[in-house]
């Protein structure tokens, strides 16, 4: 055997392992287990060819391939090893190399029919869940671990981790597997809920998007996508979902809503007036100040707003241009300054009657520190406490931060917010209570929306009827004051008992007026009807929401006139006046709490 001939079947084999470690990256179990087998098969087959005695090459061949899988399954004596002649360095190039190979190939082998083995069992498994509620996380993770906690304690739930590396923890009622997600295969009944929940929220939106894909024929499956991009909603929302539901969770958005419902604008508000104090307005800070605004609005109650910031000038500069309608429309005032400067403390003076606060800073060393001299100057100045919340995204400083106290035993009375066991524990803003409320906000908007296909057709429909569920607690305080308790229900049935058309009439004003501010605060701007008649043609609807324009950007008194115009454009029978009262009608009557 003349050396380039052994270089040849060195770099074949060499070739045949590469190529099988590549395709085992591939997860596809049949075409593992069947390059595992050949890839032994052939390379020895090869290496074994020259040494037998056949001179017919196509019996030679055979014989290596028969010769070969008896070595390999079989636990044939390796008699072709004692056969080679240790002259020269080719044979002992080929003598290891073949040593080697009979070596590793049969492990790999077995390595992949245990593998194999261990996949089978796997979707038996999965299989065996087909009359449960499967939840599936697109990756093992702290979030997906606190949110699986909280799953597990029903007993119809069976939880899927996909693409996971290490698989030493086991448990009845959870399946470890080192796939994707959008690898795994289902039974066509299986409900099904996929959290992609990757610290890649660009992966979470790009998997969604192929598991729409594969499932958008089915009605049973829900998939939640955590990504707080702006353009994952416009993405999504111009894809065909089918029967999917799809909901994008935001977490600073999540977190606030929470916030706002928990922990109500009102509290503590002085002479009708919610007063509030923004003191650090980055992403968290603005994304406050933009909900504030809308749910601050209550019938009766007026609504002020101080942001303080090292560069508010510019924070300020920037929501006016994504949010061209909101500072002009609102009274928020923007501060340049340090907290800890006495300029800002002269300001905070001025708002004699701040009622709410929200800290978020840096981080939370400067959160933390920054809430503790705001509660000692507004005890030492106006001798009240303000309600303060701060984000904290650690959860154990947060625990500990909710019971805080001095040497003397007062509590500091700090709400601290944001971390990911608040957001992600007991359902905080997966399936959380606010979201069945929103729902039944859109049915009595549209009735007709039983399977919910409009709801779910575009977040724009989602967040916009969470806002409108979360603001009916506010409506109801409006009305009920010191008789307001924390049990909805209760506070429905006072609500009943108080109807007048007048107190109708009131919220139904005070539910366009939220409505507006809500609007602005997602950057709308008036649509005048030359404006209507124009993108009507192109777009057959009155909203634009390419360009975010909206022609009900009007005071309340002008809606029954623009509902006839709107009409005489679109040929259609609109009233605007009534879809605001219908909310409104359902706060006595039709809301389950």
């Amino acid at each position: 055997m003349n050396s380039s001939f052994l270089l040849s079947l060195i770099v074949i084999g060499l070739g045949i392992i590469v190529f099988f470690f590549f395709l085992r990256k591939k997860n596809n179990v049949k075409l593992n287990l069947f390059t595992a087998i050949a890839t032994g098969i052939i390379s020895v087959a090869i290496l074994v060819f020259p040494l037998l005695e056949y001179e017919n090459v196509y019996i030679k061949a055979l014989a290596s391939f028969i010769y070969a899988t008896k070595c390999i399954g079989l636990g044939q004596n390796l008699d072709v090893l004692s056969s080679i002649t240790l002259e020269t360095i080719n044979d002992y190039l080929y003598f290891i190399l073949l040593n080697i190979l009979f070596i590793i190939l049969p492990l790999l082998t077995v390595g992949f029919i245990l593998s194999f083995i261990e996949k089978v069992l796997s979707s038996i498994r999965i299989s065996l869940c087909s009359n449960k509620r499967i939840c599936v996380f697109s990756e093992k993770n702290d979030k997906s671990l606190l949110i699986a906690n909280d799953l597990l304690k029903y007993k119809d739930v069976r939880i899927i981790f996909a693409n996971v590396k290490d698989k030493t923890s086991h448990n009845f009622k959870t399946i470890n597997l080192n796939k994707k997600v959008t690898e795994l295969k289902f039974n066509k009944k299986s409900k099904i809920t996929f959290y992609m929940i990757s610290q890649n929220e660009d992966l979470n939106l790009n998997e969604s998007l192929e598991l729409i894909e594969q499932f958008k024929n089915r009605d049973n499956i829900k998939i939640y996508v955590i990504n707080q991009n702006e353009e994952a909603p416009v993405i999504l929302d111009s894809t065909d979902k089918g029967k999917i539901d799809v909901e994008i969770i935001n977490e600073k958005e999540r977190a606030i809503f929470n916030l706002l419902d928990t922990k109500p604008l009102f509290l503590n508000s002085i002479n009708n007036t919610i007063s509030l104090l923004i003191v650090g307005c980055g992403n968290i800070g603005k994304e406050f100040l933009r909900d504030i605004v809308w749910c601050g609005q209550l019938p009766g109650y007026k609504l002020e707003i101080l942001v303080v910031d090292l560069i508010a000038d510019k924070i300020k500069e920037n929501i006016e241009y994504e949010y061209p309608e909101l500072l002009n429309n609102y009274n928020i005032t923007f501060l340049n300054a340090d907290i800890k400067s006495e300029k800002t403390l002269n300001n905070i003076k001025n708002y004699n009657n701040i009622n709410y606060i929200l800290v978020s800073m840096d981080n939370d060393e400067k959160n933390l520190n920054t809430a503790l001299l705001l509660r000692r100057y507004f005890i030492r100045t106006f001798d009240r406490e303000p309600i303060i919340n701060l984000w904290i995204s650690n959860e154990y400083k947060e625990e500990q931060l909710l019971k805080l106290v001095n040497e003397k035993g007062n509590s500091y009375n700090l709400n601290a917010f944001g971390s990911m066991y608040d957001l992600y524990h007991n359902n905080t803003i997966l399936d959380s209570s606010l979201e069945k409320l929103a729902i039944q906000v859109n049915l009595a908007y549209d009735p007709t929306d039983h399977d919910l296909r409009n709801y779910n057709l575009m977040e724009y429909n989602k967040r916009s009827s969470r806002a409108s569920a979360l603001h009916i607690k506010y409506k109801m305080y409006s009305i009920l004051k010191e008789k307001f308790s924390d049990n909805m229900s209760d506070n429905q049935e006072l609500m009943k008992k108080l109807y007048t058309k007048e107190i109708e009439q009131l919220l139904t004003e005070n539910e366009h007026d939220r409505w507006m501010a809500y609007t602005r605060s997602i950057g709308y701007i008036k649509a005048s009807l030359e404006d209507v008649t124009k993108y009507y043609k192109t777009s057959n609807t009155y909203i634009n929401y390419l360009a975010r324009m909206h022609p009900c950007l009007v005071p309340f008194n002008q809606l029954d006139t623009l509902s006839q115009e709107i009409n005489r454009i679109t040929g259609k029978n609109i009233d605007f006046v009534e879809s605001d009262r219908k909310i409104v009608k359902h706060i006595f009557e039709g809301f389950k709490f």
